[in-house]
């Protein structure tokens, strides 16, 4: 029997943390084995608790800088999931994004859709925001439903989408 082979998808977002993606796999599989196929979240999480597991260096283990990670997330979700409203029904556009602000050394910060597209400094960023969700998007429907070359194409014709993009956008605001 072949030993399955693992990889982090996003390999940049663990380098930091010097996880070994074959170490992670291994210990998951052995507590889905000790576990007879029963794992939860919270097991998972005791395994990683201990200085010599794998996935030790995966969690924030201080729940100060914890907690504040979470409020990060959880502002984050908050200002993705708000949307703009037109007659009393939800639309798909974005109410608020985040931009790159030259009037504040170039970070990120919240703007209203609407502001944001208004701002010829930042609506570009917006509109190539869009295009990458839209890439990502037509992508992942074309691996998960068989590759549709139409798809593809469409994925790979970035100014058709910038123009999409655009109008979606400003359409909604």
């Amino acid at each position: 029997m072949a030993q399955t082979r693992y990889a982090f998808k996003m390999a940049g977002m663990y380098e930091s943390l010097e996880l070994d993606a074959q170490a992670v796999g291994e210990e998951l599989e052995q507590l889905i084995a000790d576990k007879n196929e029963h794992v939860t979240h919270d097991e998972i999480i005791a395994r990683a608790r201990k200085s010599d597991s794998a996935m030790h260096g995966a969690f924030t283990w201080d729940q100060e800088v914890a907690a504040a990670k979470w409020n990060k997330r959880e502002a984050r979700q908050l200002t993705q999931h708000l949307v703009v409203a037109k007659n009393g029904k939800a639309t798909r556009t974005k109410a608020f994004v985040f931009v790159h602000h030259p009037a504040h050394d170039g970070k990120k910060v919240l703007l209203t859709t609407r502001s944001a597209m208004a701002n010829q400094a930042t609506r570009q960023e917006v509109i190539e925001q869009a295009v990458r969700s839209l890439q990502r998007s037509l992508n992942w429907w074309g691996h998960a439903y068989g590759g549709n070359p139409a798809l593809r194409r469409l994925a790979k014709n970035v100014q058709a989408l910038k123009e999409r993009a655009e109008r979606e956008l400003l359409a909604g605001v």
